[in-house]
Parts: C-alpha cells; sequence; structure tokens
C-alpha cells in the first residue's frame, strides 16, 4: 500500500529534481559568464576608454541580472519541492496513522467483547455443568463437607455413591 503511495511521490521528486539540476547548471555557467564579464570590466578600464568601458558595463548587468533571474529561480523551485515533498510525507503518514488507529480500534472492539464475555462468566452454573457431564446420576451438594479442607479426605467421606 505504501509503495502504491511512494513511487507517485518520488517520481514527482526525481522531477522537480532533474529540473532544478538543469537549473542549477545554467546558473552556474551564468555566473562563470558574470566573472568573465566582471574581469573584462576591469581590463577595459585600465586599458580602453569609457565608451568601451560602458559597453562592457551594460554586458556585466545583463549577466548579473541573468544569474539573479536564475538564483530566484532555483529558490523558487526549492520551495515547490519543499511543499510538494511536506505534502506527500503529510498525505502519506496520515494515510498509516487512519490504518493503523481503524486496526487498533477494531482490536479494542475485540478484547473489550472478550473482556466483557468473561465477566459474564458465572462459575456456578459452569461448575455444575461440568460436574454433571463428568458425574452423571451422582446427587451434588452445593455445600462442601466440613473435613473437605482437611489433607486426609478421601473419596468415601464425600458421600458419593456408585
Amino acid at each position: 500500500m505504501f509503495q502504491e503511495k511512494l513511487k507517485p511521490a518520488c517520481d514527482r521528486w526525481k522531477a522537480i529534481c532533474a529540473e532544478a539540476q538543469v537549473s542549477l547548471k545554467t546558473l552556474c555557467t551564468a555566473r562563470d559568464k558574470e566573472a568573465k564579464a566582471l574581469k573584462a570590466l576591469e581590463k577595459t578600464k585600465v586599458k580602453e576608454g569609457s565608451k568601451k568601458a560602458q559597453q562592457v558595463a551594460q554586458d556585466v548587468a545583463t549577466k548579473q541580472t541573468e544569474v539573479a533571474n536564475k538564483t530566484e529561480e532555483i529558490v523558487a523551485l526549492m520551495r515547490q519541492f519543499q511543499t510538494q515533498k511536506l505534502n506527500d510525507y503529510k498525505s502519506i503518514l496520515s494515510s498509516y496513522s487512519q490504518i493503523q488507529m481503524v486496526y487498533h480500534s477494531r482490536s479494542l472492539e475485540f478484547y473489550t467483547r472478550a473482556f466483557q464475555d468473561i465477566l459474564d462468566i458465572q462459575a456456578d452454573e459452569y461448575v455444575e455443568t461440568v460436574l454433571n457431564e463428568t458425574c452423571p446420576g451422582v446427587p451434588l451438594s452445593h455445600s462442601v463437607p466440613n473435613n473437605m479442607n482437611s489433607s486426609n479426605t478421601s473419596v468415601d467421606q464425600l458421600n458419593v455413591t456408585k
């Protein structure tokens, strides 16, 4: 049962992770381009005039915007992944808890019925029934002979007739 619920969740997580992996590669590429553009800007400021430096500065700003966008995209993906994972965990664990509660409530009902049945047992009736079945035709008395508690009680002392 849990495999049935866990497999689709894992497949969704796998898809989100694959998408995040692609986004991370794109972000790394964008950061590398940004770093190269910053180095080019520094070289241009030293060697060239202000016109070339402005063009390289615009290129750097574009690269920084691209990095910021990719970073936001990855953060949004992480947020989506964590939310999805939490919702999946909640669903799976609540289903498991519900199954366990049903199982234990049924067990409790069974044990409650058994306990009530045990309480309903009438010892006197049971003993008489057993004695009637095992010793048919023997007159049974509800009183126990006084000498029954002594250690040398014999069968003859019990007034049993054959």
